[in-house]
């Protein structure tokens, strides 16, 4: 076998490789709905602080009494980290709400909205952190402007 062959076959099993990498990441919106949000309430009983998504399961009580297992997906352990995020963030054994888009093939999977705690404190995504702290400075700038022009003249 040539260099050249020998080449070829290594580039091939790369791009064969990549793509199956590529591929195995889903889409958003060909998992869950994004124009539903569901809400269920539940006990922990796994955590796993993970990329390439974070996955959290819940025992759930359903309407007839039923416990019913459920996961919910995260970003992953990198974008959670980034908000402080660690694998201690949520425990086992903890009673939460969670409110997310569910998925379209699975009907105890969803997305992770929000997560209130039995002590009322909140977890959301860090996007949305990030995003409600730009929004809140704006807001802020905002203020500020119309104080400082407000009863003021332009300089003649």
């Amino acid at each position: 076998m040539t260099a050249l062959q020998r080449a070829s076959i290594l580039a091939v099993l790369l791009v064969a490789l990549t793509i199956g990498r590529a591929g195995a990441h889903h889409a958003f919106s060909a998992v869950y709905d994004d124009k539903q949000t569901i809400t269920v309430e539940g006990v922990v009983t796994q955590f796993k602080f993970v990329n390439p998504h974070a996955i959290m399961s819940m025992d759930v009580t359903d309407k007839s009494g039923k416990v019913v297992t459920w996961t919910v997906e995260f970003a992953g352990r990198l974008n959670l980290a980034e908000g402080g995020w660690t694998a201690d963030t949520i425990k086992p054994g903890e009673r939460v709400k969670v409110s997310g888009n569910p998925a379209r093939q699975n009907d105890h999977q969803m997305s992770f909205g929000r997560i209130v705690r039995a002590d009322g404190t909140e977890l959301v995504p860090v996007g949305k952190k990030r995003e409600d702290a730009i929004e809140a400075e704006r807001r802020e700038r905002a203020r500020q402007r119309s104080q400082g022009t407000q009863g003021t003249q332009p300089p003649k």
